[in-house]
């Protein structure tokens, strides 16, 4: 990795409101996607604190710290992760991620950072897209996600739309 590709790739991340994938990002810098991973594996070892979801790469933020979060245990059916999703989003929460317990590989995580409707239909048309299969589906639909919001009402209002849907374990 070129030391000016490298502060010009680290520039973007920060400065960009939205998650850039590796193939814009490819294209911008005339090199291929597998250069990017490289070079976000690399700038991740420097100590850059980049984020992988299914939409592209995001510079983690540290304003987000006056955020309040929840981890939320979860078990549902394939089919009412549209539901799981919305009522997630729409009652002030932002899906960080989803993780599950394995009984062999232990914790399984990966990030969504799913923040609204948009990011929740563009996700579900992912899934339609691909032969996708949710890592929930591993561990009997029993999976983790930990939520942000800007309160802790907004967080309590979560609670309860997932407990209301009969999807929250307590």
């Amino acid at each position: 990795m070129t030391k000016q590709r490298k502060q010009q790739l680290l520039e973007l991340l920060k400065e960009s409101p939205s998650a850039l994938n590796g193939q814009s990002l490819a294209e911008h810098f005339h090199v291929t996607r597998q250069i990017i991973v490289q070079d976000i594996a690399l700038l991740r070892a420097d100590g850059a604190p980049i984020l992988s979801t299914n939409r592209g790469y995001l510079y983690k933020d540290h304003e987000e710290s006056n955020a309040v979060h929840q981890l939320f245990k979860i078990q549902h059916r394939a089919e009412d992760m549209e539901a799981e999703l919305l009522a997630i989003v729409d009652n002030g929460g932002r899906v960080q991620n989803i993780l599950i317990e394995h009984p062999v590989y232990g914790e399984i995580q990966t990030y969504l950072k799913l923040t609204c409707r948009r990011d929740v239909q563009h996700f579900l048309q992912q899934v339609k897209e691909s032969q996708f299969r949710p890592l929930s589906e591993l561990t009997d639909g029993v999976h983790y996600h930990l939520i942000q919001a800007d309160s802790q009402q907004d967080l309590d209002y979560v609670e309860a739309a997932l407990r209301d849907l009969g999807f929250l374990l307590e």
